[in-house]
């Protein structure tokens, strides 16, 4: 008998997060390496893994962008592949690493890494997690609701296990591939660290696709320390999000993300925990096109290098809702501000010595 006729004759996984009880535990310490070859035995090249007792429900695609942290690396897939096969989940590992010397670009990394997976298979989930995030609770189904992005990690450790704030959908996101098509992806222009959650909340908001989060006792995740280096972040992370949210809502996300990628694979190895995928980007040419190339490149001497900006005199030539907008909001913001101190003044009470101030000036 073939694999395929065994295959069929399988019944379905159960699926129940219930009956997943403990059999996951984590472990935030390095493990040596023959215990890590033993842990990983039955994971086909590739990072590769399926059940063999039952046919798995989905096939679910690991999307995980990485530069510069092997040992994160490792203690996430040492707690990765058991947390999955826990839950009889069909998957495939893949680490997508952006080559130097350019600054690092999350949600390319992330974009390109759909890319890379789609080509091989179609799979009904695609999940993108952070290298530092570890779930801690094996009942958190990784699994992608339809029509709607699902947001794992709920309840980071680091913010004691709440949501940071209500549009938070940042360390591990679940997208069908039609879904992560009609948002078109993450956004390619935020270069270095932070951004890319929040400009994915916009997208979605714009496309009226629904964010879900798990709940709060099993979304809970770890967060491995680390430090980030000088230059790493994105100083102009937060004016772009909040033009964005504008752009998408009046333009749409189409002029950054899925349908822009423009990058070279360098190099595809398939590891035995995870296939590993390198690839170049020219980003110079890249910000000169994003957002129909309304960006300028600034020098920043505490970070030594370029960063890119928001050059909002030609912004607002090219898309003049947003001037509108924005011109409504500030006044609107203006008149609350003002309204918010003449209720202070109001409200104030005199003191003794403002009291006795106007006594003696009457007495002159």
């Amino acid at each position: 008998m073939n694999e395929d006729l065994v295959a069929n004759s399988l019944g379905l996984c159960h699926e129940n997060q219930e009956n997943l009880g403990n059999t996951f535990k984590v472990n935030l310490n390095l493990l040596p390496m023959p215990n890590r070859t033993e842990l990983f035995k039955e994971v086909a090249t590739g990072g590769r893994w399926a059940p063999t007792s039952c046919k798995p429900r989905d096939h679910v695609a690991i999307i995980i962008p990485y530069r510069d942290r092997q040992e994160h690396l490792d203690i996430l897939l040492q707690n990765l592949h058991p947390f999955l096969q826990s839950q009889k989940c069909q998957y495939q590992i893949f680490v997508v690493e952006q080559a130097h010397p350019e600054p690092f670009n999350t949600g390319y990394a992330k974009n390109v890494g759909f890319v890379e997976a789609s080509a091989l298979f179609n799979f009904t989930c695609y999940i993108f997690q952070d290298v530092d995030k570890i779930p801690m609770n094996n009942s958190l189904l990784y699994r992608c609701p339809p029509d709607r992005v699902f947001h794992f990690a709920s309840a980071e450790d680091r913010f004691h296990y709440r949501l940071p704030h209500v549009n938070y959908t940042g360390g591990v996101i679940g997208v069908t591939s039609d879904t992560f098509k009609k948002i078109n992806g993450f956004p390619n222009h935020l270069i270095r660290w932070g951004g890319d959650d929040d400009d994915l909340f916009q997208r979605s908001v714009s496309q009226n696709v629904p964010i879900q989060h798990a709940n709060k006792h099993l979304g809970m995740y770890r967060v491995l320390n680390h430090t980030r280096l000088p230059g790493s972040e994105n100083k102009e992370g937060y004016p772009m999000v909040v033009f964005a949210s504008q752009l998408y809502k009046h333009y749409g996300p189409w002029d950054s993300g899925l349908i822009t990628l423009n990058y070279t694979r360098l190099a595809t190895e398939y590891r035995q925990t995870h296939t590993w995928i390198k690839y170049n980007v020219d980003q110079k040419s890249m910000m000169k096109t994003a957002w129909r190339g309304i960006m300028d490149t600034k020098y920043d001497k505490a970070i030594h290098g370029t960063y890119w900006a928001i050059n909002y005199e030609r912004a607002y030539k090219i898309f003049p809702k947003i001037k509108e907008e924005m011109e409504k909001k500030a006044s609107a913001s203006a008149r609350i501000s003002l309204k918010k101190i003449k209720q202070h003044r109001k409200v104030r009470p005199k003191s003794a010595n403002s009291r006795r101030h106007k006594m003696y000036i009457k007495g002159f």
